[in-house]
């Protein structure tokens, strides 16, 4: 045989074509495809006279290596011996990294030329093999595990869980679902890098807990869950309640950081799937988030019942405003010196098919899930229609204030929709009064003071709504622009029992507000010792059953037509 015609030989022999159909296999363990190669690559060597074959792999930190690479590994080694002067072929990989073969004669042979091309022919063969077999298990670990921590993610969990599942091992262990309290507060006081280290050691903190067949799975943001065994659970639990951790970030002392978690718990039963496990645990720590203090919630059955009501209501919602289902009512606000009406606040009801849904029953529900910014628009576009029909008819209306939910405060626009269903019914902005709660963090505080601002400028009142229940809530008198503070009916729910504090309490508020030279609201009043205390507070205005329960629109003109008709209510 001509030497030359040993290259045509090697890559049309059959050998070499069982060699590719050997390793053209999709097998994302590089490993595991290095040792596929060491068994089909043997005739390849004897043919070509190799008698030693060495892979070596350096590369930086990615993806593929949460710590880099440096591993070398023989594919073939000729029992005989080999030469020790090597053929070395080099490439460099997608990561920037090192790729090496190096390959070495049988012992007392020397390569040919044809032996060496097809020789580094088989090289490349090895790189783009293993490559792609690299780009396999980057696509694998991506699609199995959360890029930033490292934890699995949810297609691993379910992958875990059938395998549990079919075992029979399921019901043996128990869901923790967890959140990160208040998580963005540590983004927002240090820094994003600074919260994403946090997240990263927590989910590392917590892998380094769990057995084998235990596992943590971070579900997005700053959402976890935990797949434990039982009779693990309570330690779990003891772990997560609080966490401390250590932050260590570059050229920053190393600082401690500690982590509140809510934790809703579900004990997996026989029949039950990773579907009723995760279903069930998060119900639990959703009911956390209702109840401040109550971090740890383990899964009830009514709360499986109340989330269905929950479901059930805002099915109704849409097609229920299509319908004009929701009906304003009107609360007269008295003036307690004038005994007359001064104002009202518009009240929503639902009247669904004659019965009428209390307030407290759909509120909530439509506020978690932001519906409730439709019917805040739905209940003022109505108001304004009210205000209308009254200035048609020849009443001169009292101001109205309608609730805006915190919800809004992403709309940046809030204030100008507002504006423009206002100029719908050409409603002067004397009529018109807002009333918002408190925002809860940095972001809504900002967009809030925007928003205020943007009202005050057209002449419309500003209230802030539940006073003297948070507490920060006596930064609303300072940081925003408002012009009425309404009382929470909490602080007037003890006035006049003995041992209680809140008459002090209600009387410097009062007395603060008016030295601020703001209006002061008291809601919620009910009795005579009430509205006394009230009037010798020197609070100018209450809301309350003493005077009136919510009117309906027409009940409502008969306050309207006659002002001063509580002079001889009481």
């Amino acid at each position: 045989m001509l030497r030359d015609e040993k290259m045509d030989l090697i890559i049309f022999s059959s050998e070499y074509k069982n060699f590719r159909e050997a390793i053209l296999d999709n097998i994302p363990d590089i490993f595991g495809m290095m040792r596929r190669i060491s068994i089909a690559i043997g005739p390849i060597c004897n043919i070509l006279n190799i008698g030693f074959v060495k892979v070596k792999l350096v590369a930086p930190v990615s993806i593929i290596a949460r710590h880099g690479t440096n591993d070398e590994k023989i594919i073939y080694e000729d029992p005989n011996g080999y030469e020790t002067a090597p053929i070395i072929q080099t490439y460099r990989t997608g990561e920037n990294g090192i790729f090496t073969v190096e390959v070495r004669a049988k012992k007392k042979h020397k390569f040919i030329n044809t032996e060496i091309q097809a020789a580094k022919l088989i090289c490349d063969d090895l790189f783009i093999i293993l490559g792609r077999c690299r780009l396999m298990s980057a696509v694998h670990y991506a699609s199995h595990t959360d890029t930033l921590t490292g934890a699995p993610n949810m297609s691993r969990l379910v992958q875990h869980c059938i395998g549990l599942k079919a075992a029979q091992k399921l019901q043996n262990f128990a869901g923790l679902f967890i959140n990160l309290k208040n998580y963005k507060y540590v983004n927002q006081s240090k820094s994003p890098a600074v919260g994403d280290k946090g997240i990263i050691t927590f989910a590392r903190t917590v892998m380094s807990m769990c057995h084998e067949d235990e596992m943590i799975a971070r579900l997005g943001g700053d959402n976890f869950f935990i797949l434990v065994r039982k009779e693990n659970r309570d330690m779990f639990i003891r772990q997560l309640t609080p966490m401390r951790i250590e932050i260590l970030m570059p050229q920053m002392p190393v600082f401690s950081l500690t982590i509140h978690c809510r934790i809703g718990v579900y004990d997996a039963k026989p029949t039950d799937t990773l579907n009723e496990i995760l279903h069930c645990s998060s119900i639990a720590m959703n009911e956390s988030r209702m109840h401040p203090g109550m971090d740890v919630v383990f899964f009830e059955k009514r709360m499986f019942e109340t989330v269905s009501h929950e479901k059930e209501i805002s099915a109704m919602f849409q097609e229920a405003l299509n319908r004009k289902e929701f009906v304003v009512y009107y609360q007269p606000k008295v003036s307690v010196n004038e005994q007359s009406l001064c104002g009202c606040e518009a009240l929503v009801r639902w009247n669904r098919n004659g019965q009428i849904i209390s307030p407290g029953e759909f509120l909530p529900i439509l506020e978690k899930e932001a519906s409730v910014c439709q019917l805040d628009f739905y209940v003022f576009h109505r108001v304004c229609e009210d205000i209308r029909s009254w200035l048609n008819m020849g009443f001169d209306p009292v101001r109205v204030s309608s609730n805006f939910s915190r919800r809004h405060l992403s709309n940046p626009h809030l204030a100008q929709d507002i504006l423009d269903i206002m100029k719908e019914f050409n409603i002067d902005s004397k009529y018109i009064e807002i009333e918002l709660t408190e925002a809860s963090d940095f972001e809504d505080k900002v967009a809030m003071q925007k928003f205020v601002n943007e009202l005050r400028s057209h002449g419309i009142s500003v209230s802030i709504d539940d006073f003297g229940t948070g507490y920060s809530t006596f930064n609303a008198l300072k940081d925003l622009n408002v012009n009425v503070i309404k009382l929470d009916k909490s602080l007037l729910d003890h006035i006049g029992e003995e041992k209680h504090h809140d008459e002090v309490v209600v009387k410097n508020m009062v007395n603060m507000i008016n030295e601020l030279h703001l209006e002061v609201v008291a809601e919620g009043v009910e009795n005579s010792k009430q509205l006394d205390f009230l009037h010798d507070a020197k609070c100018s205005t209450v809301q309350g059953f003493i005077y009136d329960k919510p009117l309906s629109k027409d009940e409502f003109e008969q306050r309207l037509s006659n002002k001063s008709g509580y002079k001889d209510a009481l």
